[in-house]
Order: C-alpha cells, then structure tokens, then sequence
C-alpha cells in the first residue's frame, strides 16, 4: 500500500494560533492531542478493514481523510464511530488518574460532539450508512436530509435561548457553523455514504 499524502492548510494555521492566543487554561495541547488520537481511530480502522488512505487534510474546519476507493456502507459506518469510540475509551481511562480530568473532558466532549447525527460528523455518516443498508441509498439521503434540518433548527434554537438566558455563545456558534457546513457540503453533492472519502468534523 502506498502511503497517503498530508496536506496542511493556512487556515489550519490561522486557527491554532488564535486559539493559543485565546487559550488562558493550557487547553489547546490537550485538544490537539484528542484529535490526533481521534484521527488514529479513524485511520488504523480504514486500514484494519482494507482501506487505502490516499490523502489527509487538515483545514480550519476540521480534518478530511480522502480515501482511494469507496468502502461499503458498514465498513464506513465502523470507520466513522472509531474515532469517537477512542476518544469516549480515553475519557473513561483518563479520568481515574490524578490530574487527568481535563484531558478527560476534551476527549467527552470532542467524543459526544462527532457522535450527533448530523451532516459529515461522524455520527452522521454512521447514521447514513446504517440508513443505506436498511432503506436504501435514495431514502437515506432523503431521511438524511430531513435530521440534519431538525437538528440544526433545534441546535440553534437551544443556542438563542442560552444566549437570552444570559449563557455564552459557544453552542449558537457551533449550530452556525454546523449549518454552513451542511449547506456547503448539500451544494458540493456530497451527503451519502460510499464517495471515495470521508469528513471529521
């Protein structure tokens, strides 16, 4: 197997340093070491079920794993949940030794947040994937569709009411977000199973 190609994006970059620049509790190390560990998962599951990793990139929203060819429905949905699995795994190992709550929580938090089953999240694609094998690929996009709607709706709605309630605006930051990246993703024609690649976001 040829090994696949790194690609390191500007924004990228941009990202870090203004996080480093916000970082004021030494966060930004812990949440780069989940992410990694995180896209171990994803990788050494593509790998252990026959997949070829043709190119990894790293962008200001997140990482992308193109693949040389498509993977069938349940080896893409095990692919998808591995990277949340290792994180949930490191977050109950972490948390019962001294000093190890905080990597502990970056690595829940980071977990939970892929397993939603929304757009190219990894709980999306899990959930797409598990779709197309029981409805078919037409009516899991269409199903698809239909969640990441009411899901992003709920998300921003959870989000201005915390932001009236005096909250901060983390959680109507991310349903913004999420959003943006449904629609970019829906205009681009990616949103199934089986394209020859996959997104963590």
């Amino acid at each position: 197997m040829r090994r696949g190609r790194l690609e390191i994006t500007g924004g990228f970059f941009l990202l870090l340093a203004w996080l480093n620049y916000l970082d004021r509790q030494a966060l930004v190390p812990l949440a780069l070491a989940a992410c990694a560990l995180h896209e171990l998962g994803h990788y050494g599951t593509i790998l252990a079920l026959g997949g070829d990793v043709k190119l990894l990139r790293l962008t200001a929203v997140g990482a992308e794993m193109v693949l040389s060819r498509p993977m069938g429905y349940f080896q893409e949905g095990l692919a998808a949940l591995a990277g949340p699995g290792v994180n949930l795994l490191l977050a109950a190992a972490a948390c019962r030794w001294e000093g190890g709550l905080t990597f502990s929580g970056v690595n829940l938090v980071l977990g939970c947040f892929n397993l939603l089953p929304l757009g190219r999240l990894d709980g999306g694609r899990a959930m797409r994937c598990t779709l197309c094998l029981l409805i078919g690929p037409e009516w899991a996009r269409r199903a698809g569709e239909w969640l990441d709607r009411v899901g992003t709706a709920a998300l921003l709605g959870a989000g201005l009411a915390l932001v009236g309630a005096g909250g901060n605006l983390t959680l109507l930051v991310v349903a913004l977000w999420l959003r943006l990246c449904i629609f970019r993703e829906k205009k681009r024609g990616i949103g199934s199973c089986q394209t020859g690649g996959k997104r963590v976001q």
